[in-house]
């Protein structure tokens, strides 16, 4: 087999293993009391952050934040579902790291790395377990793919994650409407570049993205979930604020049933109640 060969087979080997999200929720979490809720209440994957408001302090103070490998391990030594690392933007040894603790996948994400210093986003067909990118248009997206990326999630860059809710619905909307654009000819495939060409046919063909496309970015209640998949979302990650609101368990146990019966309004009504 060539090399060519065995690079295409590893690449629909990680997208295979993300369409498994699909339709679903995927949480973050802060340690393990969090994964062990989120895999009680029907989530399909739990994504381990640093600490909200630890990542609030020390982005006011100009420190670095990194998820914590330690957690990660402890996380997969209490559930079954897979577990997703989050680090920083274009920083592989991190990545390589949480590969050998035994994440199941990588998410490369802006919201650990400060503004000034984004990383060069990493070559994500390097390692064995799915890489997931951010983007917050189609180019960024078709880029990220390209790199490797196997699962595209919603950004907004900014520092830390608080509920933007708008900034994820203007990206998401921005991402899907791209598409519409280079589908319907009202934007040329040759206007993304030579090195995206194959992947915006590959777009043109399907009318969708190659890999799952997720919203992310302050997502905390029910209602705003259904929503993000009423638009076109293959599915949501929450935020880890999530964890900080009266009764967690039943927030995200919402936010599971409203992503399952998003457009089904008699039965959302019951989800969206506090």
């Amino acid at each position: 087999m060539s090399a060519d060969s065995k690079e295409q087979k590893h690449i629909q080997t990680m997208r295979n293993m993300t369409k498994q999200f699909k339709n679903g929720v995927i949480v973050a979490v802060e340690n393990s009391n969090h994964a062990v809720i989120a895999e009680k209440v029907g989530a399909l994957g739990v994504e381990v952050v640093v600490n909200a408001e630890n990542v609030k302090k020390t982005a006011a103070e100009n420190q670095v934040v990194t998820t914590d490998p330690a957690i990660v391990r402890d996380v997969l030594d209490s559930i079954v579902l897979p577990v997703i690392a989050r680090v920083r933007q274009g920083h592989f040894i991190e990545a390589e790291v949480m590969e050998a603790s035994g994440a199941n996948a990588i998410d490369e994400h802006e919201v650990q790395t400060s503004n000034k210093d984004v990383g060069i986003p990493m070559d994500k067909k390097s390692y064995k377990i799915p890489v997931f990118g951010g983007a917050a248009n189609l180019k960024e997206a078709l880029t990220a793919i390209n790199q490797g990326a196997s699962l595209i999630r919603t950004t907004y860059k900014e520092k830390y994650d608080v509920p933007h809710i708008e900034k994820t619905v203007q990206a998401l909307n921005k991402i899907l409407n791209d598409i519409n654009d280079l589908v319907e000819g009202k934007v040329e495939i040759a206007s993304l570049g030579a090195d995206l060409e194959e992947l915006a046919k590959d777009v043109v063909a399907n009318k969708k993205l190659p890999v799952p496309l997720f919203a992310e970015g302050g997502i905390v209640l029910p209602s705003d979930a259904a929503m993000m998949m009423d638009l076109g979302a293959d599915g949501v990650i929450t935020s880890s604020l999530v964890f900080h609101v009266p009764n967690p368990d039943r927030r995200i146990w919402s936010i599971v049933k409203a992503v399952q019966n998003f457009n089904d309004p008699s039965k959302l009504i019951k989800y969206v109640e506090y």
